[in-house]
């Protein structure tokens, strides 16, 4: 693809230079320039003159200024006389923000929507999107890709691999939210079925599972959810379903945020074994499994 180019700033470079690669794309150059003042300079030192252009750029850690950085890209790339912008944000930060849930609040995730409109990009596509209703609130394309399939895949091998019998396996939706991503699982995990955990969050950060209706006794429990930040949920449902007999845990996750240290909370709990896409480039430990989504992205 001659006249494709592939843009990244900061969060997603392995994942450009993977799809540059896989597509024969160019992979284009840009310039991040921060002044003493905190004002922040971006843009493209490939010329887009009447090419395609795809930019992944993950809004994680720091989120505002990742948001702003991008902004400029593509303003940039614009100026240059770009025929199309197509703009990949593997994690939509902000994304837990799409309802009010205490007085006051502002919709923090309708407010970003509004502003990457305005940058007129043709398409936005993300991954696993934290709800639904965030469509809503975009004005250009949008769409929210599922990775189940890299989810399931691994799984099959896992469980293979484990020799555990599929009858004994229970997909678990961690609260009500996350119901439509468990449930794709157990579609393309054929023999289980899915439980349901019921919980309150009190406050930002912090929830607690409160019951559910089901016998996990010496069952394996997958826990599939879309973002683990502090882990506090995925720990609590953890301890949970072993306190009521399950014989294992095991926990995936589209976008591993993993803030204030959480994954040596995770790695030092009851969690089997954990497994996140690579929707956030971190570098993780060695026995925690990251699935490329490069595999399922078609241009």
């Amino acid at each position: 693809m001659s006249n494709l180019i592939i843009f990244s700033l900061l969060s997603n470079r392995r994942l450009a230079k993977r799809i540059a690669k896989k597509y024969n794309a160019e992979l284009g150059e840009i310039s991040i320039d921060h002044f003493k003042d905190g004002e922040v300079l971006v843009k493209t030192l490939t010329s887009c003159k009447d090419k395609d252009v795809v930019i992944f750029e993950s809004t994680a850690i720091k989120a505002h200024e990742r948001l702003f950085e991008l902004l400029l890209l593509i303003d940039s790339i614009k100026r240059t006389g770009s025929k199309t912008i197509k703009l990949y944000i593997p994690y939509f930060g902000y994304s837990r923000q799409e309802r009010v849930s205490w007085i006051n609040e502002p919709i923090s995730c309708e407010v970003v929507a509004k502003i990457l409109d305005t940058a007129k990009v043709d398409e936005i596509l993300t991954f696993d999107l934290h709800h639904p209703d965030i469509e809503k609130f975009f004005k250009t394309k949008f769409t929210s890709l599922p990775t189940t399939s890299l989810f399931a895949k691994y799984y099959k091998e896992y469980l293979n691999k484990q020799n555990i019998d599929i009858k004994d396996v229970l997909v678990v939706s961690p609260d009500h939210g996350a119901n439509t991503r468990a449930d794709a699982l157990v579609k393309e995990l054929p023999g289980t079925r899915k439980v349901i955990l019921s919980k309150i969050r009190t406050a930002p950060n912090y929830a607690e599972h409160l019951e559910f209706e089901d016998d996990v006794k010496g069952k394996v429990c997958i826990i599939l959810d879309d973002i683990i930040d502090t882990g506090i949920t995925i720990m609590s449902a953890c301890n949970l379903l072993l306190q009521h007999g399950a014989k294992s845990v095991l926990v995936g996750a589209s976008h591993a945020v993993l803030s204030n240290k959480s994954i040596d909370r995770l790695l030092e709990s009851h969690v089997q074994d954990l497994v996140f896409t690579n929707t956030i480039e971190k570098r993780l430990p060695k026995n925690i499994s990251v699935l490329d989504i490069s595999k399922i992205i078609k241009l």
